[in-house]
């Protein structure tokens, strides 16, 4: 009786505690707040009115036709751009699996390919003992790719099909 009550709870636990699927982060709306003080009498009567973001219009919204959040966006990524990449990582270097984050199965093949090539460049922390530098010194992570063979191999139409 006691696995099937431990299982029921935990089960219970894990539906209320689950993750939701991480996306681009944005700034949350700020919703500021203008204070109006309005005296009649003897009253002193303080009234607060939400005033409206000025960059409402320019946060990202979430595409309508099922798409992952990168492909909706059309953001061009490269191995260059590490706070974007950080956002699919675990803080032990690791990447996040595609239930978490979210994204097509291309999308995060490309993701974690851009993720190895920024911390075999350098650019990223590694954690990790999966790949070590074989050279020992200042030009150990000297790693350069070029952005033509990014571009050629994730948007040819072949690798698409």
């Amino acid at each position: 009786m006691t696995p099937i009550n431990r299982s029921v709870f935990n089960f219970g636990r894990n539906l209320l505690l689950s993750q939701s699927k991480r996306s681009i982060s944005v700034t949350p709306v700020t919703n500021l707040k203008e204070f109006i003080e309005k005296k009649e009498g003897k009253t002193l009567t303080i009234e607060a009115k939400i005033v409206p973001d000025p960059f409402q219009q320019k946060l990202f919204k979430p595409a309508e036709n099922g798409a992952c959040s990168l492909c909706a966006a059309g953001v061009n990524l490269t191995h260059t751009d590490v706070l974007i990449l950080s956002q699919f990582t675990r803080s032990d270097g690791r990447i996040l699996p595609r239930k978490v984050t979210g994204l097509c199965r291309i999308q995060q093949k490309r993701i974690s390919v851009m993720i190895q090539m920024a911390q075999r460049a350098g650019l990223m922390t590694l954690h990790h003992k999966r790949w070590r530098p074989k050279k020992i010194g200042p030009y150990s992570f000297n790693t350069y790719f070029d952005e033509t063979t990014i571009k050629k191999k994730y948007f040819s139409p072949v690798y698409r099909a």
